[in-house]
């Protein structure tokens, strides 16, 4: 099947690591040994920057090591490999074992090249696990357009720095009231983080090493791997430019971040142009199509987020307008928060089974992701409120919920439901809302310049945060879902400019 026609080739990855800036010294007496008793003509030309070349060409005689990678490999790695012979059904450097050896000097000479020292990748989370930045971000795109086609189903999640302001008036509709607090945060702030993982349509991420062979769309980035192999992860974690300095954040949001491990240093320095993602995921044959499913939890802030910087407009005033957005770039999309509300509705209808009935049960109130995670069985690879480690546990949480509460079948109207912005009751009106600002004593508020309707910003650094962390709540009940009111806040931060201050929406 020929790649989707939504698909299209990144641009300079002829040399995936060309970012390395500082070359690797060699030894000279070892090249000199590789050179002689190595020559293979499955080993393409060295290339001068790096000293070593795993992914060059065919017809080339030469091989180069060096001190870093030549030492990593070692007497049993290429040297033993040199030695292996009638290894499933090849011989010497053409056996099994001696292409897996290649193939783990392909994975250091990468995780050189992103950034990713040993101290920082033990584990499986750091093999499966993959950090985007700038430097890396084309290369990256480049083998999920080659992946999504057979690996269809992306389960994500966003880190973003928390929720700063809220609108008041009157809204038709608690649904409508809370896409308006979207909105206000989602056009004032700006996305940390985002995670994604792929699974296929039985639910099994990509293999650790990939025959590229098998893939039906293979760019440059893929077909330069030596005998097809291709070290690849199941989840990919995009950080985003963001300065602690410039931009608007909640302070409990970002120290949450801190404690998970956020480098601000480095998303400032090295952090990802939100426009030039959305423009990669536009052409990335992952947005546009109904092939591809997406899965999140507690979708509202997630979804858009990345409609934000696949636009590269503030989000639209209305809320159908927002949601023909999402239905246009998302048409496949599935809310697991969502799917456990609406198998509870299911219990008490009696219209489900009794293994699902006793999961359900013994969850009670319990509706964070790692609660869901817990009752379900499935673990978690990497640090809580990374969007990466989110993101596969999310899909994880899916795939166990679809086998166990609705046998293997999601009902088609649970698409395109997105928590808290669907199914919701009326909200507090506009006197209730003043009834509690007057109660709580608040300041006099001025007029805030520059949006489309009214909203409250949360000044002072007493207020609590109740339930809105920078991304999907995961250990604790929505707070997007609950009764809204003014009280919800968070200390605001450097970057804020404008007045403090309150306006009304006219009539929503």
């Amino acid at each position: 099947m020929p790649p989707h026609g939504g698909r299209f080739p990144g641009h300079n990855l002829s040399n995936p690591f060309a970012h390395l800036s500082q070359p690797i010294h060699q030894q000279p007496q070892l090249q000199q040994q590789h050179q002689q008793n190595m020559a293979h003509p499955n080993f393409g030309g060295a290339n001068p920057g790096h000293n070593i070349n795993l992914f060059g060409g065919h017809g080339q005689n030469n091989f180069q090591s060096n001190a870093g990678i030549g030492g990593g490999l070692g007497g049993a790695g290429l040297g033993a490999a040199a030695g292996l012979g009638g290894v499933s059904g090849g011989t010497g450097l053409d056996g099994h074992e001696a292409r897996m050896r290649f193939a783990h000097g392909a994975q250091l000479q990468q995780d050189a090249a992103l950034g990713r020292g040993q101290d920082g990748s033990k584990g499986i989370a750091g093999q499966r696990i993959r950090d985007v930045w700038r430097g890396n971000l084309h290369q990256e795109m480049e083998l999920l357009r080659s992946l999504i086609e057979q690996y269809p189903y992306i389960s994500m999640d966003t880190e973003f720095p928390g929720v700063v302001a809220r609108p008041i008036g009157e809204f038709n509709s608690k649904a409508s009231y809370h896409y308006q607090t979207v909105r206000c945060n989602v056009d004032l702030l700006k996305i940390i983080q985002l995670g994604v993982t792929l699974f296929s349509v039985q639910g099994e991420i990509p293999p650790a090493q990939l025959d590229a062979s098998q893939l039906h769309y293979q760019p440059k980035a893929v077909q330069q791997y030596t005998n097809n192999i291709l070290v690849c992860p199941c989840t990919w974690t995009f950080n985003f430019q963001f300065s602690l300095e410039e931009d608007m954040y909640n302070e409990e949001s970002i120290q949450m971040l801190k404690k998970s491990g956020a480098d601000f240093e480095k998303h400032a320095a090295q952090g990802i142009d939100p426009e030039e993602f959305g423009s990669l995921l536009t052409t990335s044959g992952m947005t546009l199509t109904e092939d591809v499913n997406w899965i999140s939890f507690h979708s509202g802030y997630d979804f858009a987020y990345l409609i934000k910087m696949l636009t590269s407009k503030p989000l639209p005033e209305g809320e159908d307008k927002y949601r023909d957005l999402v239905e246009l770039f998302f048409p496949r999309l599935l809310d697991v928060k969502y799917l456990w509300r609406h198998a509870n509705g299911l219990v008490r209808k009696g219209a489900i089974g009794s293994h699902a009935t006793n999961i359900l049960t013994n969850l009670g109130t319990k509706s964070g992701l790692q609660d869901l995670a817990d009752e379900l069985s499935c673990q978690r690879v990497g640090t809580s409120h990374t969007a990466g480690s989110d993101a596969w546990l999310t899909g994880a949480v899916f795939w166990e919920l679809r086998k166990k509460i609705f046998s293997g079948n999601i009902p088609e109207d649970m698409n395109g439901q997105m928590w808290g912005l669907t199914g919701v009751g009326p909200p507090a009106s506009a006197n209730a809302q003043a009834a509690v600002l007057a109660a709580q004593g608040a300041p006099g508020l001025t007029g805030f310049p520059g949006m489309n309707g009214g909203m409250m910003f949360h000044p002072g650094s007493t207020a609590t945060h109740r339930g809105e962390g920078p991304s999907t709540p995961t250990s604790h009940p929505a707070g997007l879902a609950s009764t809204p009111g003014p009280s919800h806040g968070g200390m605001m931060t450097p970057g804020a400019t404008g007045a403090f201050g309150e306006f009304r929406y006219s009539g929503k």
